[in-house]
Formats: structure tokens, sequence, C-alpha cells
């Protein structure tokens, strides 16, 4: 799978409203986002699939790549194409490919150590999250910045894309590249921007 270059995750916990958040995906979307991933952490089971929903309408029209973080189901019932998952999530991966042995979702799973690469390769994923690479406020996952021999060591484990994440800025674009790094995720950095169109094609130049 070729995967586009950068991938913005957020969901409605990092704005002041629902309508705030898709508001400020729609502007991203249309200002040449070529991946958004949907990660909620706030609204309940039938809210998150109804933004789900309206998501991928929203991006069916920009045509921009739609990823939905942890739920399975509501990557299948919106129509996304993709899911992204954590090493808890894992288990559940198991029953998605016996039950939906012919589905054309790409999966995605996060990992932040060798043995956790290792363990995901075993899911047959189609990429493979890599961090955190710089130290983020986004998320507080307990582990210690990566850093870009993060990259290169899950770099010598496996030939599938790599998706680093983790305090990513534009000024960290070619080192990252460069190490490996098929694709490139950002969360904080475009949600807190003052001029997100502008962050954003910073990043995709």
């Amino acid at each position: 799978m070729t995967l586009p270059r950068l991938v913005y995750l957020s969901g409605t916990q990092d704005f002041s409203s629902v309508e705030a958040f898709f508001r400020h995906v729609e502007l991203l979307c249309q200002a040449g986002l070529p991946w958004f991933q949907y990660r909620e952490k706030s609204l309940g089971d039938q809210e998150r699939l109804e933004m789900a929903d309206r998501l991928r309408i929203l991006t069916r029209k920009t045509g921009t790549l739609l990823t939905i973080n942890d739920r399975i189901d509501q990557a299948l019932l919106s129509g996304a194409d993709g899911v992204h998952l954590g090493q808890d999530d894992l288990p559940s991966v198991r029953v998605f490919k016996t039950v939906f042995p012919s589905s054309t979702l790409h999966l995605g799973i996060s990992t932040h150590n060798p043995y956790e690469v290792r363990r995901a390769l075993l899911m047959g994923p189609t990429y493979l999250g890599v961090g955190p690479i710089f130290p983020t406020s986004t998320k507080d996952t307990g582990i210690p910045p990566r850093g870009v021999q993060g990259l290169t060591e899950t770099k010598s484990l496996t030939t599938l894309p790599l998706v680093a994440i983790g305090g990513i800025r534009p000024e960290h674009v070619p080192r990252l590249i460069q190490a490996g790094a098929a694709s490139l995720a950002v969360s904080g950095a475009l949600t807190l921007a003052e001029d997100p169109v502008s962050l954003l094609r910073k990043f995709l130049a």
C-alpha cells in the first residue's frame, strides 16, 4: 500500500464543540489534507458513528483517505478506508479477519518497541505506527520518546510502510523521511495552530 505522506489525527475532545471539530477538519480537507484519522475519546457509540458517517461524506468529496481509530465495527459501518488499532486491540483483529476475510480495509497498528513490532506483524497489518518519536502533550502514552532511532530500529524488522508519530513539526520532516518513514502523523501541531491551513501546506511542501 502506498500511504499519503501526511496523516492528521484528531477528535471532538480536542475542540470546544462537535461542530468546531468538524469545521476544522473540513477546512483542512478542502485545503488538501491527504489522510485523516478519526481518534475519538469523548462521544458515545451512536454519536461517534454519526460523526464517522459525516467524515466519510466529507472525505469522499475531497479525496481524503479516512481511517477510524480503535473501532473495526465503526470503520466497516461508516465505509471508511481503514482502521488503526493499538496493542490492546490486537485480539479483535483475529475475529475481524475470520469474519471478513475479503475486507479491503487497510489496517494500521501502533508500536513502541521491537517486541510490539513482531507481535503486530503476526496480525498482517498494512502499515505500522512508530512512536512517540519526540515528546508530545497530545497523548500521554507513558512511553519515553524513541527519537529517529525508533524508526531505523523498526525499519530493520519489517518492509511494511512506517508512520512516524509524536511531536512532529515541519522541520523534522526531512530527517524522518530519510530515516525510513513512509508517512508522518501529526495531531497537536495542526489542532493548536493559529493558521492550520498554512501549517498544513508547510508539512505538505
